[in-house]
């Protein structure tokens, strides 16, 4: 039989109706044209997470109310960034199966497929909070209960007692004014485990202005007092996270540099998620050199900074910003040393 030439097309032939969402380096709505810029090699992915496109396809039939799929999908990127058409169309063959226009003894599939990945936990309470939204579905029955734990410091509700899904289903209606409004206030009071969840769900939506400055209070707070230590490393990770889709603003520039200032500036995990998730506050000059300078002074962490800068330049874009601080002449010498065994491992 002669298959469709993209996965676009072959969705549109049933009727079915579909959307895509970027997973990889956080959760982001692509539009049908965006997609099928992407899958056609017009366009390079502009979010690339281990060289690979990372997305989530919903499908719904809308004679069928509340009753939906989603598959997470990945497909492997060229040297450009742009989608290898033969996993493409590989993918297309392995879709036709999976909705039962093709059998799989005439595709082949096996069980497990180089093009299928498991997301997390976290985002998947995201991915069902956001499909709950756009298919105009009740939120999870934790919504609930945790917008009235959220809307009260003396609600009573333990924290304990609440569902991770609940808290993806209130970040996911931050837009709305009154959830913007009981979060801002939130964020200022919520035990440590919560504003973490609350951040690393604030990561895939784009943040509301007004909810900044609460988290960067939060941050300045937790590294004045006279321990800060007695909060984990983890606490600051999630928090820069949440700046991840936010507009760059010199106050997210600065609390991201009190943080690499701070002894948790050393934490090989929180300098990944910088890269992962807030490339483009590194679009800054100076917030670049310093966490480059960071990156290269972790102990025996050559592997770190080249995995991370490997991954930054990437990034569409990210690639000049990062060689602006390799010519830099005023970069540090552990920066300059870093350097070097990079390209010497590259010439290699």
């Amino acid at each position: 039989m002669e298959y469709p030439t993209s996965l676009n097309s072959l969705l549109a032939s049933t009727k079915l109706k579909f959307r895509w969402v970027n997973i990889g380096r956080g959760i982001r709505n692509i539009t049908q044209e965006q997609f099928e810029s992407f899958e056609s090699c017009q366009a390079v992915y502009p979010w690339p997470l281990d060289y690979q496109a990372q997305f989530a396809l919903i499908v719904w039939n809308p004679s069928q109310d509340q009753q939906h799929t989603i598959w997470f999908f990945k497909l492997p990127l060229d040297e450009q960034g742009l989608i290898i058409p033969q996993a493409r169309d590989a993918l297309i063959i392995e879709l036709l199966a999976i909705l039962g226009i093709t059998s799989s003894q005439q595709t082949n599939r096996s069980e497990s497929s180089v093009y299928t990945f498991e997301p997390d936990d976290e985002q998947k309470a995201a991915i069902h909070a956001k499909v709950s939204k756009i298919l105009a579905e009740p939120p999870s029955n934790w919504y609930q209960p945790v917008q009235d734990y959220l809307s009260s410091k003396n609600s009573g509700i333990p924290w304990s007692n609440l569902g991770l899904q609940g808290f993806a289903d209130v970040v996911e209606r931050i837009s709305e004014d009154k959830i913007a409004a009981t979060l801002t206030d939130a964020i200022s009071w919520v035990d440590a485990p919560v504003f973490e969840a609350l951040c690393r769900f604030i990561q895939n939506k784009k943040a509301p202005a007004i909810i900044i400055p609460a988290i960067t209070n939060r941050i300045c707070q937790a590294l004045s007092e006279s321990h800060p230590d007695t909060l984990p490393a983890s606490f600051y990770d999630s928090a820069i996270r949440a700046f991840a889709q936010a507009e760059r603003s010199d106050q997210i520039t600065d609390s991201i540099s009190l943080v690499l200032s701070s002894p948790f500036g050393e934490n090989p995990t929180l300098l990944q998620s910088i890269g992962l998730t807030c490339w483009t506050h590194l679009k800054q000059k100076e917030l670049m050199k310093q966490y480059l300078d960071k990156l290269s002074q972790i102990p025996d962490g050559t592997t770190l900074f080249n995995q991370q800068l490997s991954d930054l330049m990437f990034v569409p874009d990210m690639r000049p910003e990062v060689m602006n601080q390799f010519r830099n002449p005023e970069r540090s010498e552990s920066l300059g040393i870093a350097i070097g065994r990079l390209m010497s491992g590259i010439k290699g």
